[in-house]
């Protein structure tokens, strides 16, 4: 997704470490055998169109102050607060008694993982827990978390939360889950929770049970309202189909033209607007955007639905997209060079084959508008033989070089169909745009 990793990293070199990341990519890439998402630590879920690179920041958005007066009231509840900063919908949610304490908790020698509350409907369901330890030279971190019904059925779910390591003795965050459609929340969970104690997976994970009152939002039916409105541009045409409205977001379903000659990543900004000028956009963390169907997507605003609008207009500052012919990027496996490329703004500067491990580093000269904006390159690697490998670890760098980012992929080979010589793999993301934006009437 997307403009939202700022993860800074030296430049790419084969770790020591590399058989602990891969273990770590490999375990990871289990829970999205069926549905590929593309994230550099948390891989669990399904139909992603944006990056989902798993990170939590709290953004510098002032938390209506009625809202933090109700969430602060609430015994248990005060430390949410400031997980509710950067979504105006969840503010609202909380406001209306959609948050629920649960304070169930699970240990491993010195350290305590706590499920604090829950804030959840039909479509999304957010954990905020607390992670104590007590080391003051080592960093701990969530490495990963499963989710089980009361039978011990997996709950598969796409999922999104921080892995910055930390040694502080508290850690406090939250855990972003999509609930896809027809899935319903079980009534009682247990979470398997695994840990990292720096940067080493650990060994023995915790089981946390706990129940989710279903009653608190089956009350709050989805709101829908139809838009079936054609915009063009560029030449490039998409469908608003409808705006669905829940506690915890909208959504907003488009569709695009299948004739299209160019293939649309992302749109710039993709917002709502009412007749006061409050926007709503995406929250900043977690998931914004799914596939729905071909040539379709589901992009995730704030929630309106305690707002109830008179007016709704959908914005986009821009959109970025590149000819569909230009879409996938091929690499000489002998000669380590660029055989296809949108054009000379994306370059390879270093290509690894060692066994089963490809490891590659790019540098991507992007305009002003693009300096602090991070995307995912891509992740779903093939070759001309038809081998298959997951991505292990994924990473980007700045430069002193405001223009230039530094983009590194790490690859696991699943298969021995042969020795390839070439690799491919679809760009997730470019920083090319199409001329001119939107802004139309949604209600």
């Amino acid at each position: 997704m997307c403009d939202n990793e700022k993860k800074n990293a030296s430049p790419f070199m084969v770790p020591a470490e590399i058989d602990q990341y891969i273990r770590r990519g490999m375990e990871q890439a289990k829970e999205l055998r069926q549905n590929r998402s593309r994230n550099r630590w948390v891989r669990v879920g399904s139909s992603l169109v944006a990056c989902l690179f798993i990170f939590v920041f709290i953004f510098s958005v002032r938390l209506s102050p009625a809202v933090a007066a109700y969430v602060s009231s609430i015994p248990g509840m005060e430390k949410i607060v400031e997980f509710l900063r950067d979504d105006k919908g969840l503010q609202k949610a909380a406001e209306h008694n959609l948050v629920q304490n649960i304070g169930a908790s699970g240990s491993t020698g010195d350290v305590t993982f706590t499920i604090d509350q829950v804030l959840a409907d039909e479509k999304r369901m957010v954990l905020f827990y607390t992670l104590k330890h007590p080391f003051t030279d080592k960093k701990v971190a969530l490495h990963k978390i499963e989710l089980s019904d009361q039978t011990g059925n997996k709950w598969k779910r796409v999922m999104s939360w921080s892995s910055m390591e930390s040694e502080d003795p508290v850690i406090q965050n939250r855990i972003d889950i999509v609930i896809e459609e027809a899935t319903e929340i079980p009534d009682a969970m247990t979470a398997k929770v695994t840990l990292e104690i720096d940067n080493l997976e650990q060994k023995t994970p915790l089981l946390i049970d706990f129940a989710v009152d279903k009653n608190k939002f089956k009350t709050f039916e989805k709101k829908v309202y139809p838009v079936m409105k054609e915009v063009t541009v560029d030449g490039q045409r998409f469908t608003i189909e409808q705006i669905a409205v829940f506690p915890t977001q909208t959504e907003v379903s488009i569709r695009f033209d299948p004739a299209n000659q160019k293939h649309v990543f992302d749109f710039d900004k993709l917002r709502l607007e009412d007749e006061k000028g409050e926007t709503f956009a995406f929250w900043g963390n977690g998931v914004p955007v799914r596939d729905n169907g071909e040539n379709g997507r589901v992009y995730h605003l704030e929630s309106i639905y305690f707002v109830e609008p008179e007016k709704l207009i959908l914005k986009a500052d821009g959109i970025r997209a590149i000819d569909k012919d230009k879409l996938q990027i091929v690499i000489d496996a002998k000669t380590g060079t660029l055989t296809n490329v949108p054009n000379d703004r994306l370059k390879l500067t270093a290509l690894r084959q060692v066994d089963d491990v490809v490891g590659m580093d790019f540098s991507l000269k992007v305009p002003p508008q693009d300096k602090h904006s991070y995307i995912s390159l891509g992740n779903d690697l093939t070759d001309d033989v038809g081998n298959e490998y997951d991505s292990v670890q994924a990473s980007s760098s700045s430069t002193d070089d405001e223009s230039i980012q530094n983009y590194s992929m790490l690859f696991k080979r699943k298969t021995n169909k042969g020795k390839p010589t070439s690799y491919s793999f679809p760009l997730s993301s470019y920083p090319e745009r199409l001329q001119g934006t939107f802004s139309i009437e949604v209600k």
